[in-house]
């Protein structure tokens, strides 16, 4: 592997790992006995909901200031979060910076994107690319529960460290491979010239309400917003499952069997995730299975976590194989791609928070099969 692939992948592999940590160990940063869900639901859905708000801001700053340049900036605030979640047990603080590392998510995705594009071997790139980002995110629970004996914060400052290491590759000379330079400035691609030639001469807050405009646009004259609503409603579901299966399962798993169970989830989407690819089955048919697969893991998380976490993941990543598909033939463009990323982070975000409200009068249990039955209503909304 050269030094130019090592920089984006060690990148991208910290800050999912970094960002799945805290996970197995949600009860214990939320206070323990004296936090509660709705705390834990913070900190969890901190990152979800710093990441949905900085996702398209940051991607129209890429365009304009050169995306190495925010690269740097998404990984150094990754690195600063995860220092300080490392040393401190304040929950507020914790959540704050969650926050602030969900920002730095969202100023890394679409640069790194735009990179890998322009790379000669970008199809190779991007799968090696996205297997490393599963990866990452299984990592993260995985260690995060085994890692657990030996402290509760272990995994999470392993993987700061790590982070720290690729901030150190990004502002060195290695990380300037990413974008090639000529007399000391960013080399831009001829097809970007005009694209960004016209970024410079514009405002960012104007430029950002045409974006809003536009987005409004594809929201409400086309399919977009019920797949947008889809997305929003599987993530919000699973999100809801994760942010609590910790302290719903203190009493008959332990750290390392959760995080085993968890990082099943994003095993089974990487390869759901191939499958669905390669299926000769229309992107409606890909949804519904995905949705089947992902409800009837939730209905199994009261028994069976492992084979109900291997569900819940081969559904996502089934499902989302078939949104993108959706998504792509009603406009391909990377605004767009980047909006319907926004519907998956908002529903990561909002989803355990809005659910966590529910647990005390209801009970784990109710909500869990509640919102499998919610996540059913898919069914009734017909694509064309």
């Amino acid at each position: 592997m050269n030094l130019k692939k090592l920089t984006l992948y060690s990148s991208v592999f910290a800050l999912q790992g970094l960002s799945n940590a805290v996970i197995p160990v949600l009860p214990e940063l939320a206070g323990g006995e004296s936090g509660g869900s709705v705390i834990s639901s913070l900190i969890f859905s901190g990152y979800f909901m710093g990441a949905f708000l900085a996702l398209v801001p940051l991607g129209i700053l890429a365009d304009r200031i050169g995306s190495l340049k925010v690269i740097r900036f998404g990984m150094l605030l990754t690195a600063l979060s995860g220092l300080v979640i490392t040393f401190s047990d304040t929950p507020w603080i914790l959540g704050i910076f969650r926050f602030l590392e969900g920002v730095g998510c969202g100023a890394f995705f679409p640069a790194a994107f735009s990179i890998l594009a322009e790379w000669k071997d970008s199809q190779q790139s991007l799968g090696e690319f996205n297997f490393l980002l599963n990866g990452g995110l299984a990592a993260g629970v995985f260690f995060s529960g085994l890692l657990s004996g030996f402290g509760i914060k272990t995994a999470i400052s392993s993987f700061t460290f790590l982070a720290g290491f690729s901030c150190i590759l990004l502002l060195s000379r290695t990380g300037e491979l990413l974008s090639p330079k000529i007399n000391g400035k960013e080399l831009i691609h001829e097809k970007n010239e005009t694209h960004v030639k016209n970024h410079q001469d514009t405002l960012l807050l104007p430029e950002l309400k045409n974006y809003l405009k536009k987005a409004r646009r594809t929201l409400f004259n086309t399919n977009f917003g019920k797949i947008w609503g889809i997305s929003v409603l599987l993530y919000g579901t699973t999100g809801l499952l994760n942010a609590n299966y910790a302290d719903y399962s203190a009493g008959f798993l332990t750290k390392p069997e959760l995080g085993l169970a968890i990082s099943v989830s994003y095993l089974a989407a990487m390869m759901s995730s191939l499958i669905a690819g390669k299926a000769d089955i229309n992107s409606n048919n890909i949804i519904r299975t995905g949705i089947v697969l992902a409800a009837a893991g939730i209905f199994l998380s009261v028994k069976l976590p492992l084979l109900a976490f291997f569900l819940i993941g081969a559904g996502g990543g089934t499902a989302v194989v078939g949104l993108i598909i959706a998504v792509s033939r009603i406009n391909s463009s990377g605004f767009v791609m980047g909006l319907f990323n926004t519907g998956i982070y908002a529903g990561l975000g909002f989803g355990p928070v809005l659910g966590s409200f529910f647990l005390g009068p209801l009970g784990y249990e109710v909500v869990f099969i509640g919102s499998a039955v919610a996540l059913l209503s898919v069914f009734f909304i017909k694509l064309e």
